[in-house]
């Protein structure tokens, strides 16, 4: 059997349209950091902060981070980039007010299932994670696949199987 591909998957689905084009209205934007949430479903380390804000201090933000609307009206949580946002926060807090507004991408209406997939993939193939944080991975993405078929999207073979696929596990 050839190996789950989620991206090879979705293209397949009529959501692949709807989430093209949110993706064409996806707005670069500087928002300010007083404004950004982390996300609370975020179980990746965060590390290494001093470090990065150290590197970001000296070389800019090197990447936006992705964003979507908070539940609080003109507030917004964060996708991908919990550390940058960490950091950031803390250069601001020291001072350095040239980092309070945050070069983000506003995401603009994925799926709340396919959004949480997108934090998995951004922190699971930038970084070396823990067992821990591998395990946490496996279990909501399993969680996220079984949403989407409720969703109406079916998997063919067993979810394990995609879900060691999607972790590079076996």
């Amino acid at each position: 059997m050839k190996g789950f591909d989620l991206g090879e998957f979705l293209a397949q689905q009529d959501v692949s349209k709807l989430d093209t084009l949110a993706a064409s209205k996806d707005r670069y934007e500087l928002i300010d950091i007083d404004l950004i949430y982390p996300d609370p479903e975020n179980f990746y380390s965060m590390a290494g902060l001093e470090e990065l804000a150290e590197n970001i201090l000296l070389c800019g933000l090197l990447q936006p981070i992705r964003v979507k609307p908070s539940k609080d009206p003109g507030r917004y949580t964060v996708i991908a980039g919990h550390r940058r946002r960490a950091a950031i926060r803390r250069l601001v807090d020291e001072g350095h007010e040239q980092f309070r507004l945050v070069p983000c991408i506003r995401d603009s209406g994925a799926s709340d299932t396919l959004q949480e997939l997108k934090l998995i993939y951004a922190n699971s193939d930038n970084r070396d994670l823990t067992a821990a944080e591998l395990s946490k991975q496996a279990q909501k993405i399993e969680m996220l696949l079984y949403r989407l078929q409720q969703e109406g999207y079916p998997f063919p073979g067993r979810m394990r199987d995609h879900v060691a696929e999607i972790c590079k596990i076996s």
